[in-house]
């Protein structure tokens, strides 16, 4: 069963989405229509009932617009329209109601704001049979509505597994929407020539040979100087990190015409620190005259400022082209396909005694250091223990070093690594 909550802007849809679905998905502001996409999850304890989310109904020349009908209606059971208690009249009502109808949809109010728990009789004027009092500041309300979802009995539950999860990160404007929408092969994600369309994360899923994937759009990151902390832009870009870490592979997008410009560093130095894979795009590729000399510019570029871009996969492509985005999702089902690495442990030290004997660590208070043994201990991100002495003092280009060699050893490209260092006696400990 699903519901599409609809309404006109900063009427509440976003909070009572995120209450619903006990989610955070949805950025909440003062600020009209920040929610710019629509968004879906289930509700909390009730894995048979969908809700979506989506951007406030503007009624212009009679034309329901701002809402991705198109794609969505024909999935959509019923219509939560949600009202502001303290705004909403009749007749500013009506006629938005009226052309909800003519999808031929079950439609619900859902009259939010009444925080004085008084419910006013003159939307029962409007025509809908069921209506439901919230106050999202209050939580009050919602014991009813759940119990009303509660008496759809389906037992078809609606599945989001996946296989393997993906992010796109970048600076405003450099194309991830049009990205996403290329991927997904329909418009999921608002578009615009205008900086910063999309402010919060959205979440879909495909399905490329057999292999289901959850691909995420994130807002465009800003410069820091450029935001303040109680903007939407801040809300975003939090939001967009805070993701990192439950994502299988980070894409950083790029506009070529751009280039590897300070933010573009810094958002990348970001995700070598916290994702467990990355790929480089560089989008636009089809607006750069000398191809050549810009790849190889742009890789030399990255390899000097940051010594692990030499384990990642450069891509250039354009967003807009079937075949670029074709050639992208078999490199991400590659990927998919090489995620579990398990090294024995006789080859890791095999190679730690090889690679540590070839190139040593300077002295330490004028002690050799000793590298004793290794170990993988963890696949999610890869991670080798090393057992040594002085295991506190390793010097971070030692650390770098061993990195590249260990990746280069085994063939590894765009995953993360870790080592850890132990002085403990016991490598078993």
């Amino acid at each position: 069963m699903n519901f599409l909550l609809i309404g006109k802007p900063n009427v509440g849809k976003s909070s009572i989405f995120n209450i619903l679905t006990s989610g955070k998905k949805n950025i909440i502001h003062k600020k009209e229509g920040t929610t710019r996409d629509w968004h879906i999850n289930v509700i909390k304890g009730l894995d048979n009932i969908c809700l979506y989310d989506t951007p406030g109904l503007i009624i212009n020349d009679k034309k329901i617009d701002h809402l991705k009908l198109n794609v969505i209606q024909n999935k959509i059971d019923t219509f939560l329209y949600v009202l502001d208690n303290k705004t909403a009249q009749n007749n500013t009502e009506i006629e938005p109601i009226n052309k909800l109808r003519k999808f031929n949809k079950r439609i619900i109010l859902l009259v939010n704001k009444d925080d004085n728990y008084k419910k006013n009789n003159y939307f029962t004027n409007l025509g809908v049979k069921d209506i439901f009092y919230l106050s999202c500041a209050h939580k009050h309300g919602f014991d009813e509505i759940y119990q009303f979802f509660e008496s759809f009995n389906s037992k078809n539950n609606i599945n989001f597994n996946y296989d393997f999860s993906i992010a796109i990160f970048g600076k405003p404007n450099a194309g991830k929407s049009t990205l996403v929408n290329g991927i997904l092969g329909y418009m999921r994600s608002v578009t615009s020539p205008i900086a910063g369309t999309t402010s919060d994360i959205v979440e879909d899923y495909f399905t490329y040979k057999n292999n289901i994937f959850k691909i995420l759009d994130t807002a465009g990151i800003y410069k820091k100087k450029l935001i303040t902390k109680d903007s939407v832009n801040y809300q975003s870009i939090k939001m967009s990190f805070n993701i990192i870490k439950n994502i299988d592979m980070s894409l950083l997008l790029i506009d070529s015409k751009e280039g590897f410009d300070n933010q573009v560093k810094k958002i990348l130095n970001i995700l070598l620190n916290k994702s467990k894979s990355v790929i480089i795009l560089f989008n636009k590729i089809d607006l750069i005259k000398n191809k050549a000399n810009f790849i190889k510019e742009i890789k030399n570029q990255a390899e000097f400022t940051f010594s692990k871009s030499k384990n990642i996969s450069f891509i250039f492509l354009s967003a807009k082209k079937k075949s670029d985005i074709t050639s992208l999702k078999n490199t991400i089902l590659l990927k998919t396909q090489m995620s579990s690495i398990n090294i024995k442990t006789s080859k890791i030290n095999y190679w730690l005694k090889k690679v540590t004997n070839e190139t040593v660590h300077p002295l330490i208070k004028g002690k050799t250091v000793k590298f004793k043994y290794g170990l993988q201990i963890s696949n999610k991100p890869l991670t080798i223990k090393l057992f040594c002495n002085f295991s506190n003092l390793i010097k971070k280009n030692y650390k770098t070093f061993l990195i590249n060699n260990f990746c280069k050893t085994f063939k590894i490209k765009d995953k993360s690594i870790k080592l850890i260092f132990s002085s403990t006696k016991n490598p078993f400990n």
